[in-house]
């Protein structure tokens, strides 16, 4: 885990780029369709779990004025700084997934994006989410899945290989890159992973397929 921090910590300044890089653009609009699926809740309290640089939190409070700060949990301290500096409407926090420094039933919203493929225990940060999490509060996973659309597969096993290491190459840290691409075709399909959060305890709301399945949102329920 110390390596992966590492890594984030090193293309910092870059991971915005990378994510625009690996979503061919479109993960912006992907952050907005993941927001109008979860409840505008006054005063909400929001935790964007993994939230690096803080675009997750930013988009959902576009939507939702009336909550309160969001709280941006990563354990990567310099993607926090990007998060700090982009608005002062975030709160920045620095921790760990599997052992989030919140009490019990003290969050109402829960969003993570593309993050949860980089946790190694991942049963073990699901049950923190769903521990956090109040009875009625949402979790809101935008990730890069496992892919299993023709589309997708093209796209992840094809041309991320090549072209997203390379870039990384010419930018920032090519092993780093190279990294991420082998993080999303090991990772679960949205199917299994929506079966480990049941697991954990959530009921499962919803899974949507964004663009040809280069991405999925599943959103889960603490009931």
């Amino acid at each position: 885990m110390a390596k992966i921090r590492e890594m984030f910590n090193q293309i910092h300044k870059r991971y915005d780029m990378l994510n625009h890089l690996m979503s061919a653009g479109r993960d912006i609009a992907w952050r907005k369709a993941c927001c109008k699926k979860l409840p505008q809740k006054k005063e909400a309290v929001v935790l964007d779990l993994c939230g690096g640089t803080g675009d997750f939190s930013l988009s959902y409070l576009k939507r939702a004025k009336n909550c309160k700060l969001p709280i941006v949990g990563d354990f990567a301290e310099k993607m926090l700084g990007v998060a700090a500096k982009k608005s002062s409407d975030l709160v920045p926090v620095q921790m760990d997934a599997t052992q989030i420094p919140l009490a019990n039933g003290s969050v109402d919203i829960i969003l993570n994006g593309f993050g949860m493929r980089n946790i190694q225990n991942l049963d073990l940060a699901l049950s923190e989410a769903f521990r956090v999490l109040k009875k009625g509060g949402y979790f809101a996973t935008l990730d890069f899945f496992k892919p299993e659309k023709k589309i997708a597969k093209l796209f992840y096993q094809r041309i991320s290989p090549l072209a997203i290491p390379f870039v990384g190459m010419l930018f920032s840290k090519r092993n780093a890159y190279r990294y991420l691409v082998i993080s999303i075709l090991s990772f679960l399909n949205p199917v299994d992973y929506a079966a480990k959060a049941r697991n954990a305890g959530f009921t499962l709301r919803s899974i949507s397929s964004l663009d040809g399945g280069l991405a999925h949102i599943v959103i889960c329920e603490k009931k």
